[in-house]
């Protein structure tokens, strides 16, 4: 893939998030982004335009994404609604 700006995320992972409950999260360890956005973690450090793609990605199917680097993954998840 020499276009950094392609990514291949598996259709059903949009599935999966469109059905996403406020209580669940996607957590995504770093070896799976860096194929779905694309380039890779490098010196331990995922870089800004794969997360940033990750993040649109997000949005795009009424998510959140954010990156624990601590923990080498990234998170899918919906907000929890307050007030209920």
């Amino acid at each position: 893939m020499s276009d950094p700006e392609r990514f291949s995320v598996p259709f059903v992972i949009e599935e999966i998030l469109d059905r996403l409950l406020p209580e669940v999260a996607l957590h995504v360890p770093d070896h799976i982004l860096a194929i779905w956005f694309p380039p890779g973690p490098a010196n331990g450090v995922m870089p800004e335009p794969s997360l940033a793609r990750a993040r649109a990605y997000a949005q795009s199917c009424g998510c959140e994404f954010a990156y624990h680097g601590n923990a080498h993954e990234g998170v899918f998840y919906r907000h929890v609604a307050s007030g209920n």
